[in-house]
């Protein structure tokens, strides 16, 4: 297996353009957090719990500006809004896909991420345990997001479960982030948007949807973002990009359980995703 991040061609996309720039308007008055302070802080939580909640634009520039007091916007390079690729693998018979289906309480996924403001790339395991305990375990790659071998299959025999040689990518996400991290307490809020599935086939593109996460240790139920997402009504679901982003563009798979999920996604981003 090539565990390369693969890059997607750019293209004009006004409606993600408009969306940077309303959000950088409205991130403006936050306190900076650089990556290095969040890497040394308890707020990097590779140990965590997570709730995940899809939204609107207009709901995401809402909370955003009620968090602005208590959370701090992390800055990597300069840069406030962050672009990240990922690529995902599964095998032929799509293994981590229908674990998750089928409701397995622990299951694993297995990506490589480039983190397009500072690029660093990394190989990812992440890995959730059925206490709801997400952990995720990395390692840094080259540029190019190829591992040495000798690295590579030493950190994937170790940590992850199934033969990785016959996993291969089969879906690629791109996608713009606001982190905020919490002044307060250890944990972390991202706002994802912008949002793209694609193979080598096809390509699917959510511009008008926003995915937050609340990403947490201890204490949270004091979490003022969840306070703030009860306030404007936005429900916390459960939602994993890759299995959306499969459930759309692999039409053939399975996906009854994600069907509230894409429904949803339907109704907000103004009745259909939009293919390109």
């Amino acid at each position: 297996m090539n565990l390369a991040a693969q890059k997607i061609p750019d293209e004009n996309n006004s409606t993600t353009d408009d969306i940077i720039r309303k959000i950088s308007s409205g991130i403006e008055n936050y306190e900076i957090i650089t990556l290095e302070e969040l890497k040394k802080s308890d707020a990097n939580l590779m140990s965590r719990r997570e709730s995940k909640y899809l939204m609107t634009f207009e709901e995401c520039l809402n909370i955003i500006s009620a968090l602005s007091g208590d959370y701090r916007i992390l800055d990597v390079e300069g840069c406030t809004v962050s672009g990240y690729e990922t690529v995902y693998y599964d095998d032929n018979s799509f293994i981590t896909y229908h674990q998750h289906h089928s409701g397995k309480l622990n299951r694993f996924k297995l990506r490589t991420r480039r983190y397009l403001s500072s690029g660093e790339s990394y190989v990812e395991i992440k890995e959730k345990k059925n206490t709801g305990v997400t952990i995720k375990k990395r390692i840094e790659t080259t540029e190019s997001g190829i591992l040495p071998k000798e690295e590579q299959d030493l950190f994937l025999k170790s940590n992850f479960p199934y033969d990785y040689h016959t996993f291969h990518p089969v879906l690629t996400t791109e996608y713009s982030r606001v982190t905020l991290v919490s002044k307060n307490y250890s944990e972390r809020i991202t706002f994802d948007f912008g949002l793209t599935f694609s193979n080598t086939g096809d390509k699917i593109s959510l511009p008008e949807v926003v995915i937050a996460e609340v990403k947490s240790g201890k204490n949270a139920s004091e979490s003022k973002a969840l306070s703030v997402m009860q306030k404007y009504g936005v429900r916390k679901r459960s939602f994993s990009k890759y299995c959306i982003g499969v459930s759309l563009i692999y039409k053939n798979l399975k996906h009854n359980r994600f069907k509230p999920n894409l429904m949803y996604l339907s109704r907000i981003s103004g009745g259909e995703a939009l293919c390109c």
